[in-house]
């Protein structure tokens, strides 16, 4: 019985080394990218696989909580953070909303590329799939949010794409069209000005 309980004991410290290794693993691929540029493609799709929307833009992120997020077609939707504020402008309603950076979207897909291996092993329970050159990372919540499940995909340590299932079953895949890493920006990138309006 006594080496029963050993053996349960150092099976339960294993994995749980297992789980930090995974989790520091995960946090070196993510750093290695101090700043991202690129196209996207993002495919909503239900339950059952059926496509539900498709659209395109572009994504400007900054390590830490820089972020742009530009949808441009079927519709033109834009998402500018700083840090500080977070600028969220309707081009088809010409509506604008400003709010505070908060802690609600810093646990938002985009934000997570820029989170401290503190913020992912208090929030996630992250293990990794390994595939040639490839590496799957499974993220999942600590607690209920607007997923239950994310996945970041890299191949040859650069970040590629990622993928989220949320509560209904529906998933969101996200793929970068020929990314740019560790671009510098203007701090300008990641702030609203009237120029935005007049784009539209």
């Amino acid at each position: 019985m006594r080496q029963l309980f050993l053996l349960l004991c150092l099976s339960v410290f294993q994995l749980s080394a297992f789980a930090e290794g995974d989790v520091a693993q995960l946090h070196l691929h993510l750093s290695g990218a101090q700043s991202i540029n690129s196209k996207f493609v993002q495919q909503v799709r239900d339950a059952s696989g059926e496509l539900l929307q498709e659209s395109k833009g572009t994504i400007a992120l900054k390590r830490p909580n820089n972020i742009r997020w530009e949808s441009l077609e079927p519709f033109r939707y834009l998402l500018v953070s700083n840090g500080k504020t977070v600028w969220r402008y309707d081009a088809d309603l010409e509506q604008l909303n400003t709010d505070p950076f908060d802690s609600e979207l810093s646990q938002t897909p985009a934000m997570i590329i820029g989170a401290s291996i503190d913020q992912l092993a208090a929030d996630y329970v992250v293990n990794v799939i390994k595939s040639g050159n490839t590496r799957e990372f499974v993220l999942v919540p600590k607690q209920q949010g607007a997923f239950s499940e994310m996945r970041l995909l890299f191949n040859m340590g650069k970040l590629s794409g990622m993928r989220l299932t949320d509560t209904l079953e529906q998933t969101t895949q996200i793929d970068f069209i020929d990314p740019k890493y560790n671009v510098k920006f203007d701090s300008k990138m990641f702030e609203f000005n009237e120029a935005e309006a007049s784009r539209s």
